[in-house]
């Protein structure tokens, strides 16, 4: 079992988001803990810079310094919540560089035999004993799943996008996280 995407929404929001892209809820996601904590450490050598920061459990707002830390504090794009887990804004999506890096995602195989080269050196450190390297079809899977997340964020921006003009409002205000157990 994986950690799961989890969406937040006043009522009225979840209603128009439903309402314009009704197979909204047919959308699912749900990745390794260890996977993501790769995907956390791998994605920056790809040029990534705000998508690793979603992966990181550990990722506090304002406190890496980075351009993307920049602009995600400067937006307000996340905070963490009492439990410790980064919750992001809706508005982080809106974000140029995130729509950029979501269509590169979408478009491109972004995992490599590098990454699954990571991945067994960091499950070899965990668990203090040799791990099997991923197949080039485990690897094919993991990219999908990788452009399933951002398939559903980026359904997500397009309701952010259709929402403002069908309703006339400068916001469209929901909260997102992987909450991990």
């Amino acid at each position: 079992m994986g950690e799961f995407l989890v969406i937040r929404a006043e009522i009225s929001t979840a209603a128009d988001m439903l309402e314009i892209f009704p197979d909204l809820k047919e959308y699912y996601w749900e990745e390794s803990p260890n996977y993501l904590d790769v995907l956390a450490r791998w994605l920056p050598k790809k040029e990534f810079k705000i998508l690793p920061k979603f992966f990181d459990i550990n990722y506090k707002p304002g406190t890496v310094g980075d351009e993307a830390d920049k602009l995600i504090t400067e937006i307000e794009g996340c905070y963490i919540a009492e439990d410790q887990i980064p919750i992001w804004r809706s508005t982080i999506l809106e974000l140029p560089r995130m729509k950029q890096e979501l269509k590169r995602i979408l478009e491109e195989d972004i995992l490599d035999m590098d990454f699954a080269k990571e991945l067994a050196t960091y499950m070899e450190d965990i668990f203090e004993e040799p791990y099997r390297r991923l197949d080039e079809r485990e690897l094919k899977s993991i990219n999908e799943n990788l452009k399933d997340f951002a398939k559903i964020l980026t359904k997500l921006a397009e309701c952010i996008d259709k929402i403002k003009i069908k309703k006339g409002v400068p916001l469209v205000d929901f909260e997102f996280c992987i909450p991990r157990s």
